[in-house]
């Protein structure tokens, strides 16, 4: 939340409430799926990259005038994607011994591991979507 109100400032914008509220949740939904696998350290700059990339996907849904309620897509969407990704680049066997090392910890195929999965699942979910919306 405070990436998002720092983002909100540089552009000399004007702070909202909702738009602080999407950017907590963004952090939450962007550390989710690396809970209980990377340090506390890590979670901090999981949370600045989560407040940046998610507030420019609200950027991006607002030019190009999609409508979104709560921001959901750029949120819990982007914000999970880079969640996946980012934890094979914090994850450490040593928080969690059931885990693996990540690109930090000297484990660079455990990175691309978890990008070809997140981009798998987000193309699955885009496929699935529109499916459903078609039939």
């Amino acid at each position: 939340m405070c990436t998002w109100l720092a983002d909100l400032v540089v552009e000399g914008r004007k702070a909202q409430h909702n738009r602080c509220f999407t950017g907590a949740v963004a952090g939450l939904a962007c550390v989710t799926p690396c809970a209980g696998f990377v340090p506390t350290w890590a979670s901090f700059a999981i949370g600045l990259c989560a407040g940046s990339v998610c507030y420019l996907a609200v950027e991006l849904r607002d030019r190009m005038k999609w409508t979104m309620p709560l921001d959901v897509w750029a949120a819990h969407g982007v914000g999970g994607l880079l969640g996946s990704m980012l934890l094979g680049v914090f994850a450490y066997a040593s928080v969690n011994a059931a885990g693996h090392d990540g690109l930090v910890a000297g484990n660079p195929s455990f990175f691309g591991k978890q990008v070809v999965a997140a981009v798998f699942v987000a193309a699955y979910a885009f496929v699935v979507t529109w499916v459903i919306l078609k039939v």
